[in-house]
């Protein structure tokens, strides 16, 4: 038996190692169906399963380990609700990177690194892990809950409707194409920036404002890699940025991200930005010398915070990227996802024990995901989304590094900002800059 503590209101979830559920029956209503079994759909699932409810898990693709385009970030956020799943022991298996801090640099060359604060109960910050491994861990977990039946190879292309509500979904089954139907009293979505729950419902599709354009690649060879995650503002590349992760085994994830209306523009393509920055910057190119791709590049869309999208209604939710929920300013995206997973399970919970039967559950039951949202990201969201607008600028950013990098209040300043929500508020005051222009 493992026990598992919530911070909502002293819920405590034992959860018995035994077999998992079985094979998924149209016959049941399950409490939940969830859509997509990656970070936020799993870590709903476990959330849901450990407080006793019947859950049905499916996914696309047609079995895990499998790849994902992700900057690998793992985050304080993310170890909390990984230790709390018991979880976190399992990832700590998988090849990982430790990290401490932040590293900035300008479009001048100033560089200025910032400590973050460490995570519970660790003497560091976090940690980078391939999403091939960390998905697989979460899903492995999941599979093997008692509570939890999983459909893999799962095309889901439709959602039943009781009245205005949603009670269940359809699809096809790849392995036979076998056409399947099942119903519950929520569906929730946790399928992605290309959410098929989403686009089911008619949401508006995301304002390309609000969406980050990504590109990564798994380098070896690359010089000066450090315990730090390093973000360039360089030249070719705003107003968009380039990151340098260090990974496990001396490789570093290097991506490139940029708002997809800035793209529209007339830019060139994101992959061809971080390969002329690899091969040309005067602050990246000597250390890449010796370095060689490992694998290939991948891409994919970003859905950030900043745009505010409409996440629960009759008898549905959305979590993770499908809910857009992915920090403004640094791109990441795992640590919300599963912190939504976690609310949206809490609130589902809370819903069933409130109106018990079959009935789809109602918006305004669901009402206090949103709440939870409110409260616990969308003010980090608002935060990041004023960094990110300034961080467009290039005399901003080599002011602010610059004088970061070589006047020990201003780097305090900074230090601040990284490790305190309300420091990030002051970004918003004109004091706050006329402090930067102040010799």
């Amino acid at each position: 038996m493992v026990r598992h503590e919530s911070i909502f209101k002293g819920i405590v979830y034992i959860c018995p190692r035994v077999p998992m559920a079985g094979i998924p029956t149209e016959e049941k209503t399950y409490d939940a169906i969830i859509v997509g079994a990656g970070p936020s759909g799993c870590s709903c699932a476990l959330f849901l399963a450990n407080a006793g409810r019947g859950v049905l898990l499916v996914d696309k693709v047609a079995s895990f380990p499998r790849e994902k385009v992700c900057g690998d970030a793992f985050s304080g956020k993310s170890i909390g609700v990984a230790r709390e799943l018991g979880i976190l022991p399992g990832l700590e298996t998988k090849p990982h990177a430790i990290v401490r801090g932040l590293s900035l640099i300008a479009p001048n060359g100033k560089q200025v690194s910032v400590p973050f604060p460490n995570a519970d109960g660790m003497p560091f910050a976090g940690y980078t892990v391939a999403r091939i491994d960390t998905d697989e861990i979460f899903f492995k977990a999941a599979e093997a809950h008692s509570k939890i039946s999983v459909l893999l190879g799962f095309s889901m292309d439709g959602l039943q409707k009781d009245g205005d509500a949603v009670c269940g979904v359809t699809g096809m089954r790849a392995s036979d194409k076998a056409k399947l139907s099942f119903k519950s009293r929520v569906v929730v979505g946790a399928d992605g920036a290309a959410s098929a729950v989403s686009r089911l419902l008619g949401l508006a599709n995301q304002p390309v404002e609000h969406v980050y354009s990504g590109v990564r690649g798994y380098y070896t060879g690359v010089d000066g890699l450090t315990e730090n995650i390093e973000l360039f503002f360089i030249d070719g590349v705003l107003p968009g940025y380039l990151w340098i992760f260090p990974m496990a085994n001396g490789r570093a994830n290097v991506g490139l991200g940029i708002l997809s209306s800035d793209l529209n523009k007339g830019r060139k393509h994101p992959n061809v930005m971080l390969t002329d920055a690899i091969e040309k910057n005067a602050s990246i190119s000597p250390r890449f010398k010796n370095a060689k791709l490992d694998g290939r590049m991948g891409g994919w869309s970003i859905p950030l915070g900043s745009y505010r999208k409409k996440c629960f209604g009759n008898g549905w939710a959305l979590i993770g990227d499908a809910a857009s929920l992915v920090d403004p300013f640094s791109g990441e995206g795992v640590g919300n996802a599963l912190c939504s997973g976690k609310y949206a399970a809490v609130v589902i919970g809370e819903s069933i024990v409130k109106t018990p039967g079959s009935a789809p559950l109602s918006s305004e039951s669901l009402a206090r995901y949103g709440k939870l949202l409110d409260e616990y990201i969308y003010p980090e969201m608002v935060d990041s989304y004023r960094l990110q607008r300034a961080s467009r600028f290039r005399f901003l950013l080599n002011m602010f590094i610059g004088k970061a990098a070589d006047k020990p209040e201003v780097r305090t300043m900074l230090v601040n900002m990284v490790n305190s929500d309300e420091e990030k508020k002051k970004t918003q005051s004109p004091l706050f800059y006329l402090k930067l222009l102040l010799p």
